[in-house]
């Protein structure tokens, strides 16, 4: 064998070592680093839930459930890679619904922020099935630290979450920031149905827009504002209460107008008693698209509004202080704004986190 063949053959074996050595992914998992850097929880230890082990007997079991689901959690961190992998397997087989695509329902939103600040949207390539895989890919070949955000699942559950990256490339979870968050308590509008991925659910919009965690209990068709449910919701300390459950006290519900304005005026009170300086924010009815159609639709969202309004009216009598109010037309919905009639598109949700976010920074200034 000649010198040149020996030399070429080193070469060409050295190739291949070092593709082998860069395809090689190191993973990081679901272990106590992931989990201190996990946001939008308002209590710790309850892994990727949003409720505390103790809710389990006191809340209704709709609402448990619901629980488990990982709407509004996201995980930042820091990596040089131009390639980042995601691995994780769902709580639930249903990994999409009939009007909202798995990759909502189901999937992963990662972000990459740009030299401005600017959170910027990474496409991935996935796979679903019993186990759920991502893989992003982004211009980063000289290897420059970068911020991540990574939305977690609008309507599953998740068991095994890894984060992986080439072996050669740094990665670091950034610690859980400590400013007060924004809380919402609402229903499947808030859950994020009927976004196409997590990150154009309004809540996470909004998150993104205003830099600044989320606490996401939306409890899909059971957004009630149940005593059970605000007494957990007024042990966390956020910077401002959503409350947007109007949705889900329509007459399918069950509740006559005393309930509804009954209801209002506890979730307020008791939010003010445990949290005298925190701004709480009653959101109104939305409304539905076939509202402009059948009267008997519009009649819902007019009478919800408008009980809204007196409750709102009666507690400003009372002298409760530091209480806002969204109205149907400041969020400005209009009819190709909604998948079903009822919950909003990626268009819907946009319009939907404008008017939020608008309101927010004029009450949060």
């Amino acid at each position: 064998m000649n010198k040149s063949f020996k030399l070429t053959l080193l070469t060409f074996l050295y190739l291949i070592a070092n593709a082998s050595q860069a395809q090689e992914i190191r993973w990081y998992s679901d272990g106590p680093e992931m989990m201190q850097a996990l946001e939008g929880r308002g209590w710790e230890d309850i892994g990727f839930n949003r409720l505390p082990d103790s809710a389990e007997n006191i809340v209704r079991l709709p609402v448990w459930n619901l629980s488990r689901q990982t709407t509004g959690l996201a995980l930042r961190f820091t990596s040089d890679s131009p390639e980042i992998q995601v691995s994780y397997t769902p709580t639930s087989s249903r990994l999409e619904m009939p009007h909202m695509a798995a990759t909502g329902v189901s999937g992963v939103d990662l972000y990459v922020k740009d030299g401005s600040g600017k959170l910027l949207w990474v496409r991935g390539n996935y796979k679903f099935g019993e186990k759920v895989t991502y893989q992003f890919q982004l211009d980063n070949e000289s290897g420059i630290q970068k911020e991540f955000q990574l939305f977690l699942p609008l309507y599953n559950g998740l068991n095994g979450l890894e984060i992986g990256v080439p072996a050669n490339k740094n990665f670091e979870f950034t610690p859980k920031r400590t400013e007060k968050p924004i809380l919402v308590y609402g229903t499947s509008i808030a859950q994020g149905a009927c976004a196409s991925r997590p990150g154009m659910a309004w809540t996470n919009i909004v998150a993104r827009e205003m830099n600044m965690p989320m606490i996401n209990l939306a409890f899909s068709g059971n957004g009630r504002m149940e005593k059970e449910v605000i007494e957990y919701v007024s042990q966390i300390d956020p910077a401002i209460f959503i409350l947007d459950c109007l949705p889900n006290l329509g007459p399918g519900a069950g509740f006559s107008s005393g309930d509804i304005k009954e209801k209002i005026s506890y979730a307020v009170t008791t939010l003010r008693a445990k949290n005298p300086d925190t701004p709480i924010l009653l959101t109104e009815h939305a409304g539905y698209s076939d509202g402009l159609v059948y009267k008997p639709r519009a009649e819902i969202y007019e009478n919800l509004n408008s009980w809204l309004k007196e409750s709102f009216a009666l507690l400003n009598e009372q002298g409760v202080t530091g209480i806002y109010t969204l109205t149907k037309d400041e969020i400005g919905l209009g009819t190709e704004d909604f998948v079903d009639g009822t919950h909003p598109t990626d268009l819907g949700m946009s319009k939907y986190a404008s008017a939020y976010a608008k309101k927010l920074k004029e009450i949060l200034k």
